[in-house]
């Protein structure tokens, strides 16, 4: 009887080393902040004078783009653009120029760029998409187009600025 109690105390402990010796090794969990961030360079564009209803771009033939938005974050971003405000207050932006209304478009060009994109004109709200999974580090060239109100609008008055907000978010 002491030889069967031993046997079974001994087949037991065997039975634990072999399962200790096939136990998975530790895991460990990191958890990791995700980093939203877009620069963008140059960060204006000096429009200088543009006649009412006239259009402007910043597309320069040869180059990627005039604008380039770096996804300076740590993971993969959708980013759009959207107008902004203008100061001082008084003009908008708009599908096509109107009293007090002006438009602006982004475009992306294509290599060899010998040609100008095609613009998409953008009214705010809501931003539109510039460009979609953008990867850690990666860039995004892109030229803009600005075409001026109408001549019986404040823009007469000279002196206006108005804002292109980029803004991101992380890629599903």
């Amino acid at each position: 009887m002491k030889r069967a109690i031993l046997c079974l105390a001994l087949a037991g402990l065997l039975a634990l080393a072999a399962q200790a010796a096939f136990a998975a090794p530790d895991i460990t969990v990191t958890v990791t902040l995700g980093q939203i961030i877009v620069d963008v360079s140059p960060p204006d564009w000096a429009l200088g004078t543009v006649p009412a209803t006239f259009s402007k771009s910043s597309w320069v033939s040869g180059e990627a783009g005039h604008f380039t938005a770096t996804n300076s974050g740590n993971m993969e971003v959708d980013i759009m653009i959207s107008a902004g405000n203008t100061i001082p207050s008084g003009w908008g932006p708009a599908g096509g120029s109107m009293t007090n209304y002006y438009v602006i478009a982004s475009g992306i060009g294509v290599s060899p760029y010998t040609s100008e994109p095609t613009y998409s004109p953008f009214t705010t709200p809501p931003p539109m998409l510039l460009a979609a999974d953008v990867a850690a580090l990666g860039t995004v060239s892109f030229d803009l187009r600005f075409t001026a109100p109408l001549a019986d609008s404040t823009y007469n008055a000279g002196g206006e600025t108005f804002t292109v907000t980029l803004s991101a978010t992380g890629s599903l």
